[in-house]
């Protein structure tokens, strides 16, 4: 009776576990860790990688930052996320993650604030599942100015993984502050917070890049004054 009872163990159940061990090692990857990463231009950078949120209080270049997760939703793509920044020139900030499946409606994203400079955002996915890939504008918004409120939506069909990046630059051509929020949710949960907006790429990148250029200038005339 032994003798069956091992004949059976190792004739089925042995083959069962180690298909199972075998499919757990095969099946797809959670979502990566979040990532945030802070420039400003001027060789001063941030990295950020905090699983259950982001705190951060200190300066990076000629800002003072202060930084804090938003209220954790299970609706929530990206972090939500709270910023002060105080001080002069440009912060190109991206978010990121990572191991996005199918979504089967539009990606939303707000950011709402105020600024003594000029800012703006854009979203973007990447079907290559890279952290930062900015190779599909989802949504884009700005430049702002004074108190703004921006959202946007759209859809990306990739049947996953794929990342998620968020970018926010502001830039500040005089000692100020900027503060705002920001999330990305999932249209399962959340109905669309406008209409779908597609955006060529064109158009956000001759956006960034106007910031991007304006900070330059900025940072010209500062190497001047010393």
């Amino acid at each position: 009776m032994k003798k069956l009872q091992s004949k059976i163990l190792s004739k089925w159940v042995l083959p069962l576990v180690a298909a199972g061990v075998l499919g757990l090692a095969s099946a797809p990857s959670a979502h990566g860790v979040p990532t945030l990463s802070i420039s400003d231009g001027l060789g001063h950078t941030l990295t950020l990688t905090q699983p259950g949120g982001f705190t951060y209080t200190g300066t990076l270049g000629n800002f003072s930052l202060n930084i804090t997760s938003g209220i954790a939703n299970s609706d929530a793509l990206l972090t939500g996320l709270n910023f002060t920044i105080t001080g002069t020139g440009q912060l190109t900030i991206l978010l990121s993650n990572t191991g996005f499946g199918t979504l089967p409606g539009s990606i939303n994203s707000q950011i709402s604030g105020q600024t003594s400079g000029i800012s703006a955002f854009a979203t973007f996915a990447d079907a290559g599942n890279r952290l930062f890939g900015t190779s599909k504008l989802l949504s884009s918004g700005g430049p702002f100015r004074s108190v703004f409120s921006g959202n946007g939506s759209a859809i990306f069909s990739a049947p996953g993984p794929f990342s998620l990046t968020e970018k926010i630059v502001v830039v500040q051509s005089v000692f100020g502050t900027t503060s705002f929020g920001t999330t990305v949710k999932d249209p399962v949960v959340v109905a669309p917070v406008g209409p779908a907006v597609t955006v060529p790429d064109a158009g956000a990148t001759a956006l960034l890049l106007g910031l991007a250029l304006l900070g330059i200038g900025l940072a010209r005339r500062k190497l001047i004054a010393l």
